[in-house]
């Protein structure tokens, strides 16, 4: 029996190798897919690695789990790209290559049907949804455009955010932009691909989310003193920010070992069962999962905003608010020429749901602040009532959201 597991830890280990030769840089949307292996018996030891991973533990692989991947591996041809504890959902991620010639739906109905199998899918993209915009116009105007449609001022007076922390799972953010120095508790990184200098994105992201206020600088963030985290799984490339299933769920598997309040996805993508699975675990444990979603609200890549229990959140759209609501009872936020942070200590205009998420993330850090103890359910509710038609969009008021949370929590205390 110890001959059979050696020789099943070098079979393994065989495999293993190549992909820490080709590390998570080399993943291929169009070739890869993610399996899962039942990994509950394995121990915790802890890591000499470098920063970020400095303090924290490393979750063996079972012996079980290496003989099966090998054997699996093998009997499918597929080559080992990248592999990762999902420790919240007790499983062993890889990510394999099919190779060219064999059908990869043929391999994923196969290995679907498989004992050894605990789950298997494509391994998927998900885009943000920002772009530059030109013709400014009147720069300073346009710089108070989402302020203005959330009225942050009068929120401001009864809430800043002080005491909520939000998770921002996207792309780097200069951590030294003169808006957000200080303002990012910590950033930790689960995607091999794209440099640090890559922060476009997630800098656009935290700035409207949390850039400082009063500090006569730049933009006023909508939760100026909520806490930070960033948690990098996504990278820029030529056509926009890309993040894939096997970088997101490292990067909520890491989240789930301290959740926050408020969980930030500026992304949109396909359905994913992995990435679900551990969303739901979020949601179970009360962290609040804001979601951007896509123009046209396509019900083909609308995930992760189309679950039960996230809040989707679409860019405010010109039109009747009575043609708005005849589309569903859908939560709106300003995402049109929005004044954010980029690196180097710059400020553009950037449009895009991505935005309309992050305003929504810091003003329900402004209602938890005030009343910490409402549900996702209430937190919804109460956004949606407080919807304000400007006479040209529809968004989410912030003042109206605390109000109505006031009015709320009086009324449970009363009974």
């Amino acid at each position: 029996m110890k001959r059979v597991v050696a020789y099943s830890l070098i079979a393994w280990a065989l495999l293993v190798a190549p992909a820490m030769l080709m590390a998570a840089s080399s993943t291929d949307t169009e070739r890869d897919i993610l399996i899962t292996f039942d990994n509950s018996g394995a121990r915790a030891s802890p890591t000499a690695g470098a920063a970020p991973y400095r303090f924290r533990k490393r979750y063996e692989v079972t012996s079980a789990v290496r003989r099966v991947s090998a054997a699996v591996a093998k009997e499918h041809k597929l080559v080992a790209v990248d592999h990762w504890p999902i420790r919240s959902l007790s499983v062993y991620c890889f990510v394999y290559r099919v190779p060219d010639g064999i059908d990869r739906e043929l391999v994923i109905a196969q290995l679907s049907d498989d004992p050894r199998v605990e789950s298997v899918q494509l391994l998927q993209e998900f885009e943000t949804h920002t772009n530059a915009v030109s013709g400014y116009n009147d720069p300073y105007a346009r710089m108070q455009h989402g302020l203005q449609l959330l009225a942050l001022k009068a929120a401001h007076r009864h809430s800043t955010g002080l005491g909520v922390r939000i998770a921002i799972i996207d792309s780097h953010a200069d951590t030294e932009h003169e808006d957000l120095k200080g303002r990012i508790r910590r950033i930790e990184v689960f995607s091999g691909k794209g440099v640090p200098a890559d922060a476009q994105h997630g800098t656009a992201v935290a700035s409207v989310i949390g850039a400082r206020s009063n500090n006569a600088l730049g933009i006023v963030g909508v939760a100026p003193q909520a806490t930070l985290d960033v948690l990098v799984s996504c990278w820029h490339e030529d056509d926009g920010v890309i993040c894939d299933s096997f970088s997101l769920a490292k990067a909520l598997d890491r989240m789930l070992d301290d959740p926050p309040e408020v969980l930030n996805l500026s992304l949109t993508g396909p359905e994913d069962g992995l990435v679900g699975r551990l969303l739901r675990k979020a949601i179970a444990a009360g962290v609040v999962v804001v979601a951007s979603q896509p123009s046209g609200h396509s019900p083909v890549r609308s995930f992760p905003a189309s679950m039960d229990g996230v809040i989707g959140v679409a860019t405010s759209v010109d039109g009747s608010t009575t043609a708005i609501l005849e589309r569903g009872a859908r939560l709106f936020a300003p995402g049109d020429q929005i004044m954010v942070a980029v690196p180097d200590n710059q400020y553009d205009f950037r449009s895009g749901s991505s935005l309309a998420a992050a305003h929504v993330s810091g003003v329900i850090a402004l209602i938890l602040s005030v009343s910490p103890d409402e549900s996702t359910q209430t937190l919804k509710d109460i956004l949606r009532q407080s919807q304000v038609d400007s006479g040209t969009a529809l968004s989410v008021n912030a003042h109206a959201a605390i109000q109505l949370a006031h009015s709320a929590s009086s009324r449970a205390a009363s009974r």
